[in-house]
């Protein structure tokens, strides 16, 4: 599988997954002989991705969809490269951002504002795209690990980047020689991938909607404190745009809603060939993730939890979550974080330096630091989510040896 650690893997991945299949935006469906014709027409574009020549493929995509603005292999292929380029530009201006105001003494939050919201409006065009790749008959074969791109972005393709979408290990473990064709596997993606590629690009704009949705400028006076200043006794975060959680609380609702589409899509499939993720009936799937009934019945339940999360319906136990540590507590934390009623009545962040540094530095007052955070946000009664159990469960697996917690890991990663 590839590196656990490298979130550009699930960042990438996951919406290249969106490259095939029916979405659940209602058009007219072209007939399969068109659908044919469209695909000889996007073939120039279909073959430079297929090659990972990214701009190219972007350029003839263009070009085949001012031809005929429905061809559905052109949305797909400028889906992908599109989306490859925004997160190539963001990550450019995160780290212009980083490196250039450590150097000033303050970072350049207007840039950084406007980064985001081009990403945002990018990402927008990228979900435009995959709405218009509609059809059940379509596919598209795809050898991620074929791509020689310089993803870490430090001017050549090394063997860090060659190794970013290989498959390392296999479902036992052991390390699969450099040599062999497994490491570099072509996948199938079809019908059953373009939700949850979709689900991903909503819960990527939900967290650009959130960070913008606040005045970060007070990072300066935490992050880059001046000797002559001291640290400063408090910090606020100003909510300035509302309305942009309010969109962002739609926007992971509509994720989760195609997550669970996800899920009943893959169960439905009847074919077996070059599968991302597998139902348990499917055995042809180059990444080392067994799965069965169960692994599918607890991806439905963790949806419904977050869902009732995200509505208010239940909240967060603190003690339960405190207990999912290596630390057991003898008097955990009591009460609940109502994530609902965040997303539904936001307002400013603030923090106390000095509570903050007490807790850092010993067994500080815990409840009262969510309540001087928090503030209505932090309740002591409200209905457990039974999300905090299944995480507890997961933990005695790993504890008894059943599972490894990287294999826990890719199985939240890849299907929530």
């Amino acid at each position: 599988m590839p590196r656990a650690n490298h979130f550009v893997i699930v960042s990438m991945c996951l919406t290249l997954t969106a490259c095939a299949g029916p979405s659940a935006t209602v058009k007219p469906r072209v007939s399969v002989a068109r659908l044919k014709q469209q695909q000889a027409a996007a073939e120039p574009a279909v073959g430079a991705l297929r090659a990972g020549e990214f701009a190219s493929a972007e350029t003839r995509a263009v070009e085949v969809l001012q031809r005929d603005p429905a061809n559905v292999h052109g949305h797909v292929v400028r889906a992908i490269t599109g989306y490859k380029k925004t997160m190539h530009q963001l990550s450019t201006d995160l780290r212009t951002v980083v490196f250039g105001g450590m150097r000033a003494g303050g970072f350049n939050h207007r840039y950084m504002r406007s980064a985001l919201q081009q990403a945002e409006a990018d990402l927008a065009q990228v979900e435009q795209d995959l709405a218009a790749a509609v059809h059940p008959d379509l596919a598209l074969e795809l050898c991620l690990a074929c791509w020689e791109v310089d993803w870490n972005h430090n001017g050549r393709v090394d063997r860090a980047d060659r190794a970013l979408f290989q498959i390392e290990r296999d479902a036992r473990g052991a390390s699969i020689p450099e040599d062999d064709p497994r490491r570099r596997p072509t996948f199938r993606f079809d019908q059953g991938d373009v939700a949850w590629g979709r689900a991903f690009v909503s819960f990527q704009r939900a967290a650009l909607d959130l960070i913008l949705a606040f005045d970060w400028s007070e990072v300066d006076r935490m992050v880059l404190v001046r000797r002559d200043e001291g640290k400063p006794t408090s910090i606020t975060f100003r909510m300035t745009r509302p309305e942009l959680v309010a969109r962002a609380r739609e926007r992971i609702l509509e994720g989760l809603d195609r997550a669970d589409e996800t899920r009943r899509a893959y169960l439905a499939e009847t074919d077996d060939d070059g599968e991302w993720v597998p139902n348990p009936r499917q055995k042809n799937h180059p990444m080392p993730l067994p799965v069965d009934g169960q692994l599918y019945r607890t991806w439905e339940l963790v949806i419904g939890d977050m869902h009732r999360l995200v509505r208010g319906e239940e909240g967060l136990s603190v003690e339960r979550m405190a207990q999912l540590g290596d630390h057991q507590w003898e008097h955990p934390p009591r009460g609940f974080i109502n994530i609902g009623r965040m997303l539904s009545k936001p307002k400013d962040i603030t923090f106390q330096m000095s509570q903050l540094s007490s807790f850092e530095h010993k067994a500080g007052d815990v409840e009262g630091l969510l309540r001087n955070v928090l503030g209505d946000y932090y309740v002591q009664q409200m209905k457990p989510s039974p999300i905090t159990l299944r995480l507890s469960r997961m933990k005695r697996e790993v504890q008894r040896g059943e599972e490894t917690m990287e294999r826990k890991l890719r199985y939240l990663f890849w299907l929530n």
